[in-house]
């Protein structure tokens, strides 16, 4: 399986081998590294702690040294403002908009500006809202308004925008409009608190910021972007506060951070983009107790330390037409999915996977799926080129072999090459149905050994679909351009033998896997149910085949050098820990 998803090369197909050699640029997410690895590796150390002083606070030691309001300057010491009262400033700290309609307003260190009623400010030719350093003190933007207020801000370059922190309070609504640029900007952190509306929308970025990005909002947030990201992280991005967050890129991702991504506290979070990932991170994606909703082009969601789902419900998608395509992808670490979590994963191309994670890199951790009281559902569906709608789909196609040439789909696939453990895929008393053109399940190890065995372990849960269906074994010798590589793993399927081609008849390209208590009565393994009569002295009965509850069915391979079968399994088994390391190329800009 070395060569899933990326371009075959027919003539360098070996005998016996059913997946032909990457090409020579690169191995791919399945093989050796993710489909967009590059040459970079970044690691990011421990979470930023975000402090962020009390909003609209009068400070001693930070004060706006000046304001610019419509190309006049004010200096601090002497309170200024104009007849009609649309804005005041206090000659330090606190500015207030009541009614202001007018050009941009810059200022030098710390602005406090609250707002009543409506408020536009306008600049066709520069910043809207603007606070930089002062000669002795750091730039500091606060924004508050009451829910019966608006401040409008819409300017060509960027809207709202700070060389030190923004923070964004109140009940009020902020609307920051770009038409060139970015629609908040923040040198350091950006903060949106309380139960108010924010609307950013950028030429560029909707929201971005060199530091952490905090929305602890009880209100809606919506972020949106042409070129580039609609929230962009320099650092780590916290949602939680029960509020709507909705973003959407037409030319890059919707979310991307530098650091973590964590979405909490019952917070509602919708991402798409028309031409990349909905989600995009250097580090780990956390969803506890929120729902998430994301739709990409090519990926859905796709972060590099690790994904984790905690009482949440998730659904994502990502499509590519006749190319490759994953909607839930993490790379060189691991995804846990528990606590009643509903996850609904699917990835539509020529290559696609609806789960997936890999690992390829020497003593690191990683590789394993891990799904436990929750309800998952992952399809995986090849896409034909020339078509964008469902007719264009090959439904048919779970009722016959497809050529290695045509594609490759898997609902849930793990794989490892040089990690610490093998892959691993745990499902323990959740509902998991899975389905794939190619395969529903996949575990893949590959070694230069064959004794890496990929695993699927299924525990207090029972495959009820196929019929008869059982943890069957795959082994497969791949004889590449820089040597031999033995592939060997499990999937789901029927039948006793080792199969050697994820193409096997014998492989399930549908399954669903239950708790025992959501089977019948007259379904459950090792009963019998009468024919003919409901009488308990009829004799003529059926056996219902399924695997038995509890159970973990492991499969024996052999592999060259190996003393027993049993020690290979045993090797592999070790140490399947809950693990979370690795790290993969970003090719965002830096």
């Amino acid at each position: 399986m070395a060569a899933l998803f990326t371009t075959p090369k027919r003539n360098d197909k070996t005998s016996g081998a059913h997946f032909i050699e990457p090409d020579v640029r690169r191995r791919t997410l399945l093989a050796h590294g993710s489909w967009r690895r590059v040459t970079r590796r970044i690691v990011v150390g421990a979470v930023c702690a975000l402090t962020v002083s009390s909003l609209l606070m009068p400070s001693v030691s930070l004060a706006a040294e000046w304001v610019n309001v419509g190309g006049a300057q004010y200096n601090a010491g002497t309170a200024a403002g104009d007849a009609a009262g649309t804005w005041s400033w206090d000659g330090a700290d606190d500015m207030k908009l009541n009614g202001y309609n007018g050009g941009a307003i810059e200022a030098a260190g710390k602005l406090n500006v609250s707002y009543e009623g409506n408020n536009t400010v306008t600049n066709d030719n520069g910043r809207g809202i603007k606070v930089k350093d002062g000669a002795n003190e750091n730039a500091e933007l606060n924004i508050q308004g009451d829910a019966s207020s608006t401040l409008n801000v819409t300017s060509s370059r960027d809207a709202i925008t700070s060389v030190g922190n923004i923070n964004i309070d109140g009940a009020g609504t902020v609307n920051a409009t770009s038409t060139e640029h970015d629609a908040i900007d923040a040198g350091g952190d950006v903060t949106i608190k309380g139960s108010g509306n924010v609307n950013a929308t950028g030429d560029s970025d909707g929201v971005r910021a060199d530091g952490n990005i905090t929305i602890d909002n009880s209100g809606t947030v919506t972020a949106k972007a042409t070129d580039d990201q609609s929230i962009d992280a320099n650092k780590n991005l916290i949602i939680k506060g029960g509020g709507k967050v909705e973003a959407s890129s037409i030319k890059d991702n919707a979310i991307w951070a530098d650091g973590n991504i964590e979405i909490s506290g019952g917070s509602q979070v919708k991402a798409s983009s028309e031409e990349d990932a909905a989600i995009d991170g250097k580090n780990s994606l956390t969803v506890t107790n929120a729902s998430l909703n994301a739709s990409g082009v090519g990926y859905g969601i796709y972060v590099y330390k690790g994904i984790t789902l905690d009482g949440a419900t998730v659904t994502v998608r990502a499509s590519s037409d006749g190319g490759e395509a994953s909607a839930l992808f993490t790379d060189e670490d691991d995804i846990v999915i528990k606590n009643g979590s509903t996850v609904d994963a699917l990835a539509e191309g020529r290559f696609s996977v609806a789960i997936s994670t890999s690992n390829f890199y020497s003593d690191e951790a990683g590789g394993h799926i891990y799904i436990s009281d929750s309800v998952v559902k992952a399809i995986a569906r090849y896409a034909e080129t020339g078509g964008d709608g469902p007719d264009h789909y090959s439904g048919d196609q779970n009722d016959e072999i497809i050529p290695e040439s045509e594609g490759l789909n898997i609902g849930i696939f793990a794989q490892t090459e040089k990690g610490i453990t093998p892959a691993t895929i745990s499902i323990v008393r959740s509902k998991v149905t899975a389905e794939g053109d190619t395969a529903a399940i996949f575990a893949l190890a590959m070694s230069a050994d064959g004794k890496a065995i990929g695993t699927i372990e299924i525990k207090d849960a029972i495959i009820q679909t196929p019929a008869g269906g059982k943890v069957i074994d795959y082994r497969n010798k791949e004889e590449l351009s820089d040597g031999i590589v033995y592939e060997a793993g499990q999937t789901i399927g029927t039948g006793d033998a080792t199969i050697d081609s994820p193409y096997d008849a014998a492989v399930a390209k549908s399954t669903v896997i239950v708790p025992p208590e959501e089977i019948k009565p007259e379904e459950k393994p090792g009963e019998t149910k009468p024919e003919g009569s409901k009488s308990e002295g009829t004799k003529t009965t059926k056996t219902v085949a399924a695997a038995t509850a509890g159970a973990k069915t492991t499969g024996i391979l052999a592999a060259t050098g190996d003393t027993s079968s049993a020690a290979i399994i045993a090797t592999a088994l070790v140490g399947t820990a809950d693990i979370v390391t690795g790290a993969l190329a970003s090719r965002k800009r830096s």
